[in-house]
């Protein structure tokens, strides 16, 4: 019972327990991440969004570029713009858009240290959890 039907691929990727949007994986991390960030900064007033969020505002256009031209390459992401965006959105943002965010700031960190033969990335739903579990163990320790 090989039916072409049952061969088709999952419409959901079960990583990240989300749709999946495209088959290019890193087209589809950017679109995940943008549409978190646009989300936290369609729920503030726009002039708070200019001040507070300056670095996330940069990054979700830069997003949208890499998007738009299907190259993950045009966004443009550098550690220090990653990092901003993390510390200004971190307690805002969906579970999913965080993990790639964590991802995408790794792999950038990693970029910068290459001669230190890190290896690569391997950022799961997994670790992101166990993160979130040390953090509040933390938090209640304190």
């Amino acid at each position: 019972m090989n039916t072409p039907d049952l061969r088709q691929e999952s419409p959901w990727n079960a990583e990240l327990m989300l749709p999946r949007v495209t088959d290019n994986p890193q087209l589809l991390e950017l679109q995940i991440l943008l549409g978190g960030l646009q989300l936290v900064l369609s729920r503030v007033h726009p002039a708070f969004a200019a001040t507070r969020f300056a670095a996330t505002r940069q990054l979700a256009s830069g997003l949208t570029r890499g998007i738009e031209t299907l190259n993950p390459q045009q966004a443009r992401m550098v550690r220090a713009d990653l990092q901003r965006a993390l510390t200004e959105t971190e307690k805002a943002l969906d579970p999913g858009s965080l993990m790639v965010l964590h991802k995408l700031l790794a792999q950038a960190m990693a970029g910068e240290h290459d001669e230190a033969d890190i290896g690569p990335v391997n950022f799961t739903f997994s670790d992101f959890m166990a993160k979130e579990q040390m953090s509040v163990h933390y938090q209640v320790a304190h």
